[in-house]
């Protein structure tokens, strides 16, 4: 998963322009040291704080209930509220201590009880109502933030009768409770196998190196990102890679299958409560493709355009699997795929993946990173030597403007155990004005799973995860370069459908020449940068399988709606029917690929689609920078003022058009993927 929003409240933030304006900041202290009893202690008071608050405001009477006495107070309690566990709840997908991350989830679990039980409160509801008949002039921004309280209320369940209430709100904690059991088993995976050296044939000798050697003289291979994709991409045993493909997508087990389909199943019974057809129809009516047959016809427009594209790839790989192992070779695998994909590379393109790797040392990747940023974006990111780190490898930035601190940030870049295992940026502080006039310092997080370096070299990154990094830091971007008024309308929380699109937009600067010089150089000599006719041939096989990768997307967005427009499915019939159908290669039999599917379980419910639906828009604002340069700061801050800074405030769609200073469309796009 590549975002991770809100983690305790889902929190919107939207932003005033600031311009060069110079505003107080508060900075809220933060610690990652807790013991497990702290966690305990804090978690408790804070919630029985925030009960007491909202208590004062379900009192008022008629003619105390105003826009400021319910709304705002509403939002101040918990955005302090917010600002005080998010980074104590962050510490379950971080801390080395399985003793904290326990801790911190039973922490997670209580809020997300809790605010099943706020939203559920008729005497609040009222009271905002009672405030909201009496039609008080407000700005746009505090019109938005009173409907939005009054939309999540009633989202919840507060228009039904007081039995069907009860049954909802008991439903609702319990997809919570299991929501947070699916990420647990995720985050707590330690499976691991065995492996020979040569079963390793194939495989760079600084992966080999990394590698744990067994009593037994083989080597250990875990669940990481870091040992899966090299093992599948490069591996010459097709049985090692068969083995490693089934264990990797049989992580979390029938447990986690069951976990999914019982969430779908109280999904869907839910959003029947509140009066829809179905969870999809209930999602997408906050989001901008509004209904399940936009989003439907969107996928299946795509999926008939790429098809004979795919059909080709898939050819090419097996015309490469037959000058490997002969012509008795008839099918791509799931365990194939990337193994041939990748020798296209380098038979077709002459472009090996390991090669590349070494000029792109991850300190030379992250000065370049943070030269771009700072140039687009007229900010400036310093290194701080600071104490308040989780984990000793775990780095903390500020970001200043002007010589004005806007804004902290912290990069936790390699695996460990019980770490998360994805790729995200986690918003730790949100940023708002406070009641005094002074602004809460936004802090966030990259967590990722990078190779780690060794004792022979430095951690070297593919070209894909130079990608990923530069997504994650857009997101980094989004979510601190804000000036929200509120907390409810903050940085990266905005429709779903829309959240992707700024880090997408980003991803195109390693996809250039002038940009990857800026980013390369190599782990010997860093004044050695890319070769330029090295740069032509990874821009040539840039489009290398781009219909089975974008079927694959398709495929996944496409099993999501299936999921969520029923009430109960067969989850692994229907992923093994679309994976089959759409991306046109077939799992392997036994495994349940969607028992990992984090995004389904995390917040991308009914919303996958949206990755590519996004991509759309980010294509389109990446035409202004094409045509008025990468390192344009004119630009740059437009990107700023237009995209990242207004947040949740107004409609993605104006925002866009804002920035293109036209109506976008989806021309960009479909060149990107080769149509």
């Amino acid at each position: 998963m590549k975002l991770q929003i809100g983690i305790i409240l889902g929190a919107i933030m939207a932003v005033h322009a600031q311009g060069s304006i110079k505003r107080l900041g508060h900075i809220t202290p933060l610690k990652y040291d807790y013991t497990p009893e702290q966690i305990s202690s804090l978690c408790n008071s804070e919630i029985e704080s925030l009960k007491l608050r909202l208590d004062g405001i379900s009192k008022l009477s008629e003619k105390e209930s105003t826009f400021e006495s319910t709304t705002l107070e509403i939002e101040k309690w918990t955005s302090l509220f917010g600002n005080k566990l998010n980074p104590v709840v962050f510490l379950k997908y971080v801390s080395p201590s399985t003793e904290v991350r326990e801790a911190a989830d039973v922490c997670e679990n209580l809020v997300q009880q809790l605010f099943v039980d706020i939203y559920s409160r008729q005497d609040l509801f009222l009271t905002l109502k009672s405030a909201k008949q009496k039609n008080p002039s407000l700005t746009p921004v505090e019109t938005k933030l009173f409907d939005e309280y009054l939309i999540l209320f009633k989202r919840n369940g507060l228009e039904l009768s007081p039995e069907t209430q009860k049954k909802f709100i008991e439903k609702k904690k319990r997809l919570v409770t299991i929501e947070s059991e699916f990420a647990n088993r995720l985050v707590n995976e330690e499976s691991s196998f065995e492996v020979t050296l040569e079963e390793l044939k194939g495989l760079p000798q600084s992966y080999i190196d990394s590698l744990e050697k067994t009593a037994s003289g083989k080597f250990k291979l875990t669940m990481s990102y870091p040992h899966y994709y090299p093992f599948m991409q490069n591996a010459q045993n097709a049985e090692a890679r068969k083995e490693f493909e089934f264990r990797f997508n049989n992580r979390g087990g029938d447990s986690n299958r069951l976990l999914l389909e019982e969430a779908i199943s109280l999904r869907s019974e839910l959003s029947q409560m509140l009066g829809y057809a179905t969870h999809t129809d209930f999602v997408l009516e906050r989001r901008m493709a509004k209904t399940p047959e936009q989003v439907r016809s969107f996928l299946d427009n795509l999926i008939q355009k790429l098809k004979t594209k795919a059909h080709q790839e898939l050819n090419d790989m097996l015309t490469e699997k037959k000058k490997e192992l002969g012509d008795c070779e008839s099918t791509i695998n799931a365990w194939d795929w990337r193994y041939y994909e990748n020798s296209l590379r380098k038979t077709k393109y002459n472009v090996d993946p390991q090669l590349i790797k070494e000029y792109f040392p991850l300190e030379v990747v992250l000065q370049g990173m943070f030269d771009i940023y700072q140039e687009l974006f007229g900010v400036k990111f310093t290194e701080e030597t600071s104490t308040d780190v989780w984990h000793p490898t775990v780095k903390k930035y500020r970001i200043e403007r002007q010589k004005e601190v806007v804004a902290y940030f912290y990069m936790d870049l390699f695996p460990r155990t019980g770490k998360y295992g994805h790729a995200a940026a986690f918003t730790l502080l949100n940023g708002f004005e406070r009641e005094n006039g002074s602004y809460e310092i936004p802090v966030s997080s990259i967590v990722a799973n990078f190779n780690p370096p060794t004792s022979q070299n430095p951690s070297l990154l593919p070209h894909a995860e130079v990608e990923t990094l530069f997504h994650e830091f857009g997101h980094i971007m989004h979510q601190t370069l804000t000036g929200a008024k509120f907390a409810t309308f903050s940085g990266t929380s905005v429709k779903t459908d829309f959240v992707e699109a700024p880090s997408q937009m980003l991803e195109n600067w390693v996809w250039k020449k002038e940009t990857l010089k800026k980013l390369s150089g190599h782990y010997l000599n860093h004044n050695q940068k890319l070769p330029d006719e090295l740069i032509e041939k990874m821009i040539q096989a840039k489009l290398l399988n781009v219909g089975i990768q974008t079927l694959r997307q398709l495929a996944f967005a496409t099993i999501d709606l299936d999921y969520h427009s029923s009430s109960k499915v067969n989850s692994t019939e229907i992923y093994e029917k679309r994976m089959k159908e759409i991306m046109l290669i077939p799992i392997q039999e036994g495994t349940q690929p969607q028992a990992s599917f984090g995004h389904l379980m995390g917040g991308y419910d009914s919303g996958y689609y949206g990755y590519m639906w996004s991509k759309v828009f980010a294509q389109d604002m990446f035409t202004r920078f094409n045509s008025e340069g990468l390192l344009n700061s004119e630009t740059g801050r437009d990107y700023v003022d237009w995209i990242l800074k207004p947040g949740g405030e107004r409609e993605p769609m104006e925002l866009i058009t804002g920035f293109l200073k036209r109506e976008p469309n989806h021309e960009a796009f479909l060149k990107s993927i080769g149509l």
